[in-house]
């Protein structure tokens, strides 16, 4: 997983700036550039919402979360199944992923965490953006040293 900006942003940051999204997998690979309409989404907004959703499917311990990329079309299924595994596909098309909650965990975390750390520190820290990412790096980090 990674997450990246657009190149039409001016500074100052702000916790509005617009990205995207790529999301690697055994089985393909989805990204959110280069489709028209842009499916560019409010990057530190949705890196917020796919931790918390995730978070919220696995300690919830079945079903699923249907992610929305912040001001954008870009989607992806996370569905749990019952042998522990997590599939993950692209909204309406075949699985990117079919992995143990385990390794999606660690990969969100992984991405979230090294664009959190390069990022966060250029926004005030009374920006909403920051503020939210930051509580959800929070919430999400129990998941990751869990066994």
């Amino acid at each position: 997983m990674r997450f990246t900006f657009t190149d039409d942003d001016e500074p100052p940051p702000s916790g509005f700036d617009l990205g995207h999204m790529e999301v690697t997998g055994s089985l393909g690979s989805v990204s959110s550039r280069g489709h028209s309409p842009d499916q560019g989404m409010m990057i530190y907004l949705a890196v917020s919402d796919l931790l918390d959703g995730l978070r919220a499917l696995v300690e919830t311990g079945r079903g699923g979360f249907l992610f929305i990329g912040s001001d954008s079309s870009f989607s992806l299924k996370f569905s749990l199944r019952k042998d522990g595994q997590l599939t993950t596909m692209a909204a309406g098309k075949a699985a990117i992923d079919v992995s143990d909650v385990k390794t999606v965990i660690t990969a969100v975390w992984t991405a979230a965490k090294e664009f959190a750390d390069v990022h966060l520190p250029l926004l005030p820290r009374d920006d909403a953006g920051r503020q939210d990412l930051e509580m959800s790096l929070a919430g999400f980090a129990p998941l990751v040293t869990r066994p």
